[in-house]
């Protein structure tokens, strides 16, 4: 999600060429990281199948609520969409249904139009659920399994799943990216002197997967409530594949889970879709 004051900065930044520097883990590992690599061995082992495979869904029966939770939704109650959520489409549709899971039980199936291009006509491709969370304090978990058919068709076009932002006086936010080569990439408009959109760097050692079921979790951190920085981090089945550092925060009051492109280059289409989205102050895991 991203809004007027900052609509070129992406591009901006990959007309020049510049690529953020590595970033080297640190001693402070999450509560619970050893726990969530494990979990995510467990979910690999679950969801692992080649990438041509018709596999039909992240697990044997539906997801569970981990106690605690800030929010949870298994998509499993048989609406079109789940209620206390906000719709956000834009050429894009957005519906619950079983189509790639195992017990037919539900997930969130997003598809996007194709041929979309911002240079051409302004306007994105991209749908999503968003729902207002507890003001952002020191740390938070986004859990979701993930099927996609395929990843961004060009370089330079990131597909958006997850958004932490606040629309009230202390305004701003980010959100997390994928690449065409597989990488992520984080969108910061804070509007705090830091990273701004950087990436992943290459190669990638650890990215995304189109074809599969995929546990993705994005881990939120910083020192205190009133820090004005902190960092990010992306898990793909249990394993770290980057840490975003240096990166403006603010006392985020919406999340939203969904995919699709802010802004679409041409080669727009997709279908994704999501299942077992949590919402946590505590590493969730892959289970």
């Amino acid at each position: 999600m991203r809004f007027k004051q900052s609509l070129l900065l992406p591009l901006a930044v990959l007309s020049l060429g510049v690529l953020p520097a590595c970033s080297e883990e640190g001693d402070d590992n999450p509560p619970g990281a050893d726990a969530g690599t494990d979990a995510g061995t467990d979910a690999g082992t679950d969801a692992g199948v080649d990438a041509g495979d018709d596999y039909p869904g992240p697990s044997t029966e539906p997801g569970t609520c981990p106690e605690g939770a800030l929010l949870c939704e298994l998509f499993d109650e048989g609406a079109s969409t789940p209620p206390n959520w906000t719709v956000e489409t834009e050429h894009a549709t957005l519906q619950v249904d079983g189509t790639r899971t195992r017990n037919g039980a539900g997930a969130l199936h997003i598809t996007t139009e194709d041929g979309r291009d911002e240079r051409v006509q302004p306007g994105g491709a991209i749908a999503r659920l968003r729902r207002r969370i507890d003001p952002f304090d020191t740390r938070l978990f986004v859990r979701a399994h993930v099927y996609m058919r395929s990843l961004p068709g060009m370089f330079g076009q990131m597909g958006t799943f997850f958004v932490l932002s606040n629309f009230d006086s202390d305004f701003g936010g980010f959100e997390l990216q994928v690449m065409q080569d597989s990488g992520f990439a984080l969108d910061d408009w804070s509007f705090r002197e830091g990273q701004g959109w950087n990436r992943q760097p290459e190669p990638i050692q650890v990215g995304m997967e189109a074809g599969r079921w995929v546990c993705l979790e994005w881990e939120v951190r910083r020192d205190s409530a009133s820090s004005t920085h902190g960092n990010t981090r992306v898990y793909v089945d249990g394993v770290l594949a980057h840490d975003f550092t240096n990166i403006g925060m603010r006392a985020f009051n919406n999340v939203s889970v969904g995919y699709g492109f802010v802004h679409p280059l041409g080669p727009s289409g997709s279908e994704t879709w999501l299942d077992n989205v949590v919402v946590s102050t505590r590493r969730i895991g892959c289970n």
